[in-house]
């Protein structure tokens, strides 16, 4: 295989174009370790290296080092990985590896995210925000119905109650384009409109 382009990233590292068009990043010194230079052939010996151990290695660190910082759903995490141009069954190996170590859960992800925000958020817009993260619908379904089944979840018309006091609105002296204008405001929030109605 031909390496058809180097491209100087910031920390000392390279970005490989080959000539089957894919990208591998690597750092100035592995370079000149393995010999590799732009017009120039990689080798089988050099390729397979690059791999089978430097870069399955760095995706697993790089992963868990995501994860001591704070929380993060598996599609993020491949789209870090995917960003710092790791091939796809290497993204895999290191995605099933941090499974395996139990440091990855978009279960407890899903639940610790709807425990918090339950009283700032709206449902839809909870869950749409879970789904923008990459967590799937089941697994937000779940997360949802075990919050709820323990109590954990907030009450919308207690937060639609608040977020109206924060507006300075009065149920009872709003006018009819006042109430109009709140039920919009509301329904963007992601308040479903029953509930707007019961509250407004």
């Amino acid at each position: 295989m031909i390496v058809t382009q180097i491209t100087e990233l910031p920390g000392g590292r390279r970005r490989i174009r080959l000539s089957d068009d894919s990208l591998i990043t690597l750092y100035k010194c592995e370079l000149k370790e393995l010999n590799i230079r732009s017009g120039g052939e990689l080798d089988d010996e050099a390729y397979n290296r690059i791999m089978t151990d430097i870069l399955p290695k760095r995706a697993r660190l790089r992963a868990l080092n995501l994860l001591k910082k704070r929380p993060y759903t598996e599609y993020q995490i491949r789209q870090k990985l995917t960003d710092g141009d790791y091939p796809e069954d290497i993204i895999e190996g290191a995605i099933e590896y941090i499974k395996d170590m139990r440091c990855l859960d978009d279960y407890g992800y899903a639940r610790t995210y709807i425990q918090y925000y339950s009283s700032l958020k709206s449902i839809r817009r909870i869950t749409d925000d879970l789904r923008h993260k990459g967590v799937e619908r089941d697994i937000i379904e779940k997360a949802l119905s075990d919050v709820r089944d323990d109590g954990d979840l907030s009450d919308e018309e207690e937060l639609i109650v608040r977020l109206m006091d924060k507006r300075h609105y009065d149920r009872d002296s709003a006018s009819y384009e006042d109430k109009q204008e709140m039920k919009a405001y509301l329904y963007g929030k992601g308040f479903d409109m029953d509930t707007i109605d019961r509250c407004v």
